[in-house]
């Protein structure tokens, strides 16, 4: 098996990208109801809307579209792992480096993967007025400040994933040397 970060396989690095980016998505989470609760929209309404085209109404739609959004968050943070492999310069060593790396993909994934599929599904899905609770017109008439808080959630969320995975990959790092040195 090919060790990177000193003594660490591919597939740990793989694993801390993974928690990492649930990380990164629960620290998240609640930001995303208090806006739901700003714009006096019904809790939920965001995750609701991203469970609507599927198919999925009222509270399972909520739950269908928290548990695509962890699922998103967990993917992007195994795809942060996989790219710190690729090459001795995309490797994450130090906190700072890591929040940097987050942070950077966080912004790739607003405006390669936020903005389109809010186009595309999200906004179409508020437009109906069954949608979500609440008042659609509201929503919709406050969606640069909905854009604006997403860009901001997305580099939290890009600075706790790139955090974490910094501090894992020490931690493990370190596990792995002080195993190989007592054996």
């Amino acid at each position: 098996m090919t060790k990177l970060y000193s003594d660490l396989s591919f597939s740990m690095t793989v694993k801390i990208g993974i928690v990492s980016g649930l990380v990164g998505g629960f620290a998240i989470f609640l930001s995303i109801f208090m806006i739901d609760f700003g714009l006096n929209a019904g809790q939920g309404t965001f995750y609701k809307v991203v469970g609507l085209p599927l198919g999925i109404s009222g509270t399972p739609a909520i739950l269908a579209g928290m548990i695509l959004h962890m699922l998103t968050a967990a993917l992007v943070g195994m795809t942060f792992g996989v790219c710190s492999c690729l090459h001795r310069k995309l490797r994450i060593f130090s906190f700072g480096r890591g929040v940097i790396s987050g942070t950077i993909t966080g912004l790739v994934v607003f405006f390669a993967f936020f903005i389109p599929i809010s186009s595309i599904l999200m906004i179409p899905a508020i437009q109906s007025s069954d949608a979500v609770v609440g008042d659609p017109g509201k929503v919709l008439a406050n969606t640069y400040l909905i854009m604006s808080g997403a860009l901001e959630l997305h580099v939290v969320y890009g600075i706790a994933m790139g955090g974490f995975f910094a501090i894992a990959i020490q931690h493990e790092s370190k596990k792995q040397k002080m195993l190989h040195a007592s054996a």
